[in-house]
């Protein structure tokens, strides 16, 4: 059986070389040209079939098409005097094309005809404007995808505000060949101001209507604005209910006064179920049970609930966020806000410290370009019981504020730029906590791009709980450093102040990265980095404590997967770190 199939095989490849020298070959072809030409000749120009010198019909007829494509696309880049050789030489064929000068603009005139041509400072600021904004400037080099180009720009920034139904209708690009010279005319209708009207939605079947007019900030009669409807195809698509958003209106030149705004939706279910499951060094195997339900009460209440597990912490929650709106806040203008309200129960057991705790809380969400910022307040219930120390009770009303700022190219799998957290949450003896504090925290990181392949990724993060002392201060308002989003090469959780024989929170925090990686390919690299720092309970108390090593990168729709060795200078041990998590 086996030499049948070996036979078999030689065979299959016998007849795969066969068909491949049946296959005709072409002419070797040598174009002689400026380098841009060269390339688009090679592309769009085919060379001959190999027995091209046995027909003379088929060589005459691939000559023929040379001679008069070459010059079409000599002139597409700007060449419009250009002659073409072709010869025969020693077996190959050799294609010369001089190209001549290269046209440039000479002159631009471009003339408005409707409400646009009237008279007005608005009008001529907006004319003046269109016309500064046209690509196609004088000295330039005329090619024929440029010209194409700068009329479609123009349309699109003549018909971004008010006159939603301008248009071209004429245009002319005479070429005088013999100077090398372009002269380019546009005769530019704007066609009347357009206002805006009533916001008129279909597609809406799950959820109600209530739930679009709660983000509208349009005013009828308004002018006109292109951002405008983008923003709101925007501010609705960020929604959780609907998949797809298009908010368009009619460009009618006849009827341009209070034009219906048609938005147009695709909704999604009302009900999603996750299950996940996925492995990390910090805390091993884990797994989550998830359910997203977007019409709670038939409101549009989204709930967002999960029972989580691992060995070091098992989580059960439910948020509850309102429908978002647009707030009016002076200085930002149209804001999107977001409320929720959440409960929680926890169980974790790590370093020594095993901890029970129940919290609810209200937030409200603002959204602002790259800036994200949550006020709330929370109340929480914590038991605590550390190894070889009394069992403690801490309670606290926190009022919070957070804010995130991101400025990267990538959210995902950033190149460059940076990512800043601040945090602030506080309580008081007099408003039923067990301490008088202050949390302060600030983190940030950022991607610098040194080469196409070389990344430099910095961080610093910083922590201070202003307090007598952390009794009676929940452990959500304390600080514990190591593992793979801290000090890597330190166990999950292991840096920070001592209670008996157990790792609990500090009141300082100090922690640092710096990470260079190399990118082999799109999707994979290398990686080198230095961690270090502590939390403590006091500044005094805080130690240097070093994590150093290697890693791989491989980048993933869901983000950048890190596999890493690293080694703790303080315990002498080298540790693997890295998660992934898989869902269903």
């Amino acid at each position: 059986m086996k030499a049948r199939a070996a036979i078999a095989f030689v065979a299959f490849l016998a007849a795969g070389l066969a068909a491949a020298q049946e296959k005709p070959a072409t002419l070797p072809v040598t174009w002689v040209a400026p380098e841009e030409l060269r390339v688009l000749f090679e592309k769009h120009l085919p060379a001959p079939p190999a027995d091209a010198r046995e027909d003379r019909g088929t060589m005459r007829r691939w000559q023929r098409d040379v001679r008069r494509r070459a010059p079409e696309i000599a002139a597409a880049e700007g060449w419009f005097s250009a002659t073409v050789e072709v010869a025969d030489e020693d077996g190959r064929l050799r294609v010369v094309l001089t190209p001549g000068e290269r046209t440039t603009v000479e002159s631009v005139s471009i003339e408005f005809r409707g409400d646009l041509a009237g008279e007005g400072a608005f009008r001529e600021a907006r004319r003046e404007a269109l016309r500064q904004s046209w690509q196609l400037a004088e000295g330039r080099v005329f090619r024929q995808h440029a010209w194409d180009e700068a009329k479609s720009r123009l349309v699109e920034a003549l018909t971004a505000d008010d006159y939603a139904a301008g248009e071209i209708v004429a245009s002319e690009a005479r070429i005088d060949a013999a100077t090398a010279r372009a002269h380019l005319t546009l005769v530019v209708a704007s066609g009347p101001t357009f206002t805006l009207g009533e916001v008129q939605v279909s597609g809406l079947s799950r959820y109600r209507k209530e739930l679009v007019d709660r983000m509208l900030d349009i005013d009828p009669g308004e002018p006109f604005r292109s951002d405008r409807l983008l923003d709101l195809q925007r501010k609705l698509q960020s929604t959780p209910w609907f998949a797809n958003v298009t908010v368009e209106i009619d460009r009618d030149a006849a009827s341009p006064t209070r034009v219906p705004v048609r938005v147009a939706v695709l909704e999604r279910p009302a009900i999603d179920v996750g299950v996940s499951l996925g492995y990390g060094t910090d805390v091993g195997a884990r797994g989550e049970l998830s359910l997203r339900h977007r019409n709670v009460l038939d409101r549009g209440y989204e709930m967002l609930s999960a029972l989580q597990a691992d060995k070091t912490r098992q989580l059960g929650y439910a948020d509850f966020y309102l429908p978002p709106g647009t707030l009016g806040i002076p200085l930002f203008g149209a804001v999107v806000a977001k409320d929720s309200v959440g409960f929680l129960a926890e169980n974790t057991s790590n370093q020594g410290l095993d901890t029970r705790r129940g919290a609810v809380a209200a937030y409200r969400q603002f959204f602002y370009e790259r800036v994200e910022t949550r006020f709330g307040l929370s109340f929480q219930a914590e038991q605590k019981l550390p190894e070889g120390a009394p069992e403690t009770l801490s309670r606290a009303l926190a009022p919070i504020a957070e804010l995130t700022w991101r400025r990267v190219d990538d959210v995902l799998n950033p190149r460059r730029g940076g990512v800043l957290t601040l945090k602030l949450a506080g309580g008081a003896k007099a408003a039923l906590s067990d301490q008088d504090f202050l949390m302060t925290y600030a983190q940030y990181q950022h991607w610098f791009s040194l080469s196409s392949v070389d990344q430099l990724i910095l961080r610093a993060e910083g922590g201070y709980t202003i307090a007598p002392s952390r009794e009676g201060i929940p452990e959500d308002y304390l600080f514990r450093a190591g593992g793979s989003r801290s000090v890597r090469g330190y166990k999950y959780q292991s840096l920070g102040a001592k209670e008996g024989e157990a790792v609990v929170g500090g009141r300082y925090l100090a922690t640092g990265t710096a990470e260079y990686v190399r990118w082999f390919s799109p999707s994979w690299g290398g990686a080198l980095f230095a961690d270090v720092g502590d939390a403590a309970d006091a500044r005094g108390e805080l130690s240097a404590n070093w994590g150093y090593g290697v890693g791989v990168r491989w980048r993933t729709p869901a983000g950048p997967l890190a596999i890493d060795a690293a080694y703790a200078d303080r315990d002498h041990k080298v540790r693997l770190v890295f998660s992934v998590a898989v869902a269903f």
